[in-house]
């Protein structure tokens, strides 16, 4: 989501939540809009899997994550 125009810029839907899930709503957002700096998500492990860093890696943005117990800060 972009903060400032309060828009989402990538999704994808699933039964499971899973690492491959992550990585390609991450892969929809750098494909159509311009390269976010900063990827903000919770510590669910599908966002803490390697598959997910080395995407983030990758493309050299920084992953912050929420606190444990508080996914909506």
């Amino acid at each position: 989501m972009d903060p400032e125009k309060r828009k989402v810029l990538g999704y994808k839907i699933g039964d499971t939540m899973t690492a491959e899930l992550a990585t390609s709503a991450l892969q929809m957002t750098l494909d159509k809009h311009q390269k976010p700096l900063i990827i903000h998500s919770d510590m669910g492990s599908q966002y803490t899997s390697a598959e997910f860093n080395i995407k983030c890696q990758n493309y050299g943005l920084k992953h912050s994550y929420s606190l444990k117990g508080h996914p909506y800060d």
